[in-house]
């Protein structure tokens, strides 16, 4: 068990630290627009906005839902190691 949520957070580190790759292919996307984008650059750039919503998601969760006001009320619920590995890796 302690394995899996090392792999997690690891991921989620990761995850959190290169989120701006994505972010720079929506900026450039956006900034200097082609007039005809392959298939394939249509998908990766859909595939960006769906990394940059799940970011968006996982903040928002880390600094509103998951706080430490609010830790007593997860530690009941039957996800609490994966909760606990990547909004709580102060606690471990």
């Amino acid at each position: 068990m302690k394995n899996l949520t090392t792999i997690i957070q690891s991921i989620d580190q990761l995850f959190t630290s290169f989120i701006f790759l994505p972010m720079c292919f929506i900026l450039y996307c956006r900034f200097f627009p082609s007039k005809e984008r392959s298939k394939r650059t249509c998908i990766f750039y859909r595939v960006c906005i769906v990394l940059v919503i799940l970011f968006l998601l996982r903040y928002f969760c880390d600094k509103f839902i998951f706080t430490a006001v609010n830790y007593p009320r997860f530690t009941d619920s039957g996800l609490f190691p994966l909760i606990q590995a990547v909004f709580y890796p102060e606690v471990q």
